[in-house]
């Protein structure tokens, strides 16, 4: 498992992580709302498990699903797609 964070400067730390299948954890630490979706943009469709994250208030955090796939998802804000800092990715091995 791992856990990245929207930070107050509205930007996703760490921008990529590694885990052996598993979960992610993102907590949204920024002063506004941010929804937490997979990518493609405004598909959502590359790895479903990232949107069970979703619409997160200031101070919430929420988790995915289960990843059991090796793979490398990629993942964003679906309010804010084109905004760099606040796009990642998840591999899975």
């Amino acid at each position: 498992t791992a856990t990245i964070t929207i930070g107050a400067n509205g930007a996703v730390s760490p921008a990529s992580v590694t885990i052996t299948c598993g979960r992610v954890t993102i907590v949204n630490n920024d002063t506004r709302a941010h929804d937490m979706s997979s990518d493609p943009h405004p598909e959502h469709s590359q790895c479903v498990e990232i949107n069970q994250i979703g619409f997160l208030t200031t101070g919430q955090q929420r988790t995915s699903g289960n990843f059991n796939t090796a793979r490398t998802c990629g993942f964003h804000d679906h309010n804010l797609p084109d905004n760099a800092g606040l796009k990642g990715t998840i591999i899975i091995q």
